[in-house]
């Protein structure tokens, strides 16, 4: 395990999984942020499913908004620019840093490929198998982000199973509880902007995320920061070929908070300000910056699987800090209260 990617530890998982899951534990005690290598994603299938989400970016407004999504809370779709505030999806009427404006992103979203063979849960799971929305301007978006998802999803249960291992857990402990949820994958685009944004306002502002685990790529523009253990914010500097991955809040609900679901946002990249403007290098305030693309997989539990405290992360005569909660009402709660209506 290196420290390469700026703040956030860089593991190979390659390497034999008992050694590995021992570094993603340490990674999740730490930072709950990290970089992964060894991955056997193939380039041409995260490359193919990247320049369809650029291409799709780049299409007129009025394309994109042919796959807006139908209502507010429908989760899959197109998102225009200031559609969503990550930072009001904590606890119902709170938000994680005030009452901010919404972020200054676009957001294309894709659920399941299909639906499962049997009788939903509730409605809730039936809404979270919602039909895609795929734009006819670009017949090739659809299977090369199916294809995309496919190896997201095989490589989130490949990472469960190690988490397993770190948490001293049988290696197939989480497979009857994730791998078969609602996962989703989403493209972000960042415009540049040729003005300032409003007080408070981020390309993304600060939030947890929901599930199980994020494995995110991104382009080497940067932005992406993670709230250091001190207090400071701390860059996520790209590492070539390698994916970051993050523990989302249910992941630390399963661990007691042995493992640490971390607040993070995106900025503007480094030096943004115009010259002589005193904002370049804040991350919050310049123009002209440059576009950035991320392309997040969000791996979640099962939606009936309930998330309570792991017999190996409570010490003797530690009492759980959590209720049990259902993973998909969970999940449902949170997307909800991100999207500005």
């Amino acid at each position: 395990m290196s420290r390469a990617g700026g703040g956030v530890p860089v593991v190979d998982i390659s390497g034999d999984p008992v050694a590995v899951g021992a570094q993603l534990d340490e990674a999740g005690r730490s930072t709950g942020f990290f970089q992964i290598t060894g991955h056997g994603v193939e380039d041409r299938v995260a490359g193919a499913a990247w320049a369809m989400a650029t291409a799709f970016f780049d299409l007129p407004l009025e394309e994109k908004l042919s796959v807006a999504r139908p209502t507010a809370g429908y989760p899959y779709g197109y998102i225009p620019l200031a559609g969503e505030a990550l930072s009001r999806s904590g606890a119902p009427g709170q938000s994680m840093a005030g009452q901010t404006p919404p972020d200054l992103k676009e957001v294309f979203n894709m659920g399941p490929p299909a639906r499962p063979g049997r009788a939903f849960a509730d409605p809730g799971e039936a809404w979270s198998y919602s039909p895609n929305l795929w734009p006819a301007a670009l017949p090739a978006l659809r299977p090369a982000w199916t294809a995309y998802y496919d190896a997201m999803r095989g490589l989130g249960r490949r990472l469960m199973s190690l988490f397993a291992r770190g948490l001293g857990l049988p290696p197939g402990f989480f497979a009857g509880q994730a791998g078969h949820g609602p996962d989703a994958l989403r493209a972000i685009n960042y415009p540049a902007r040729d003005h300032a944004p409003l007080p408070g306002q981020m390309r993304a502002g600060p939030h947890t995320d929901y599930g199980t685990l994020t494995i995110l790529r991104q382009d080497a523009v940067g932005g992406l920061e993670v709230l250091g253990p001190g207090g400071d914010w701390v860059g996520v500097t790209p590492v070539p070929g390698a994916f970051v991955v993050n523990l989302g809040d249910l992941m630390a609900r399963w661990t007691n908070d042995r493992w640490r679901s971390t607040l993070h946002r995106v900025v503007d990249p480094p030096g943004s300000g115009p010259p002589g403007s005193g904002l370049a290098g804040s991350g919050l305030a310049g123009t002209g910056q440059a576009r950035r693309q991320s392309m997040p997989f969000f791996q979640n539990a099962n939606w009936s699987a309930e998330i309570a405290c792991l017999p190996t992360c409570l010490a003797p005569g530690e009492r759980p800090r959590y209720e049990p909660v259902l993973a998909g009402p969970h999940l449902m709660g949170k997307f909800r209260r991100s999207v500005s209506q």
